[in-house]
């Protein structure tokens, strides 16, 4: 009887140890750094952080983590006519803005620009 319930024990153990195993390969959202006044959110660090491919909603909780730490801000959200869809973010971060088009699903366009104006007639000419 001994022997049974040790050999229960050891496998109710074994199983509870190999589904934490199981959750080690997910991949989630890469983990938002945090950024200090000597070592800022810039243009590169964003263009290193989000490309083109990307999922619409990492992104979204990445920016939005910087936004809530005051690192980053959403200056503008372009529309475009007649694409429902299409939108693109203006941010602005130590040394410029970035816009951050995406089509609801994934992103689609990362771009430098040195003024807000310049990112908006961008966009509104190329997407």
């Amino acid at each position: 009887m001994k022997k049974l319930l040790i050999s229960l024990a050891a496998a109710g153990i074994l199983a509870g140890c190999s589904a934490d195993d199981s959750e080690v390969g997910q991949e989630g959202p890469p983990e938002t750094e945090v950024k200090t006044e000597e070592d800022p959110v810039t243009t590169d660090y964003l263009q290193e952080r989000f490309y083109e491919g990307m999922d619409y909603d990492a992104y979204a909780v990445e920016v939005q983590t910087w936004v809530d730490k005051g690192q980053a801000t959403i200056s503008d959200t372009v529309k475009i006519d007649g694409q429902e869809e299409v939108s693109a973010d203006i941010i602005q971060v130590a040394d410029g803005f970035l816009a951050v088009a995406n089509d609801s699903k994934q992103i689609t366009l990362v771009k430098p620009f040195a003024s807000p104006e310049d990112a908006k007639q961008y966009l509104n000419e190329n997407l």
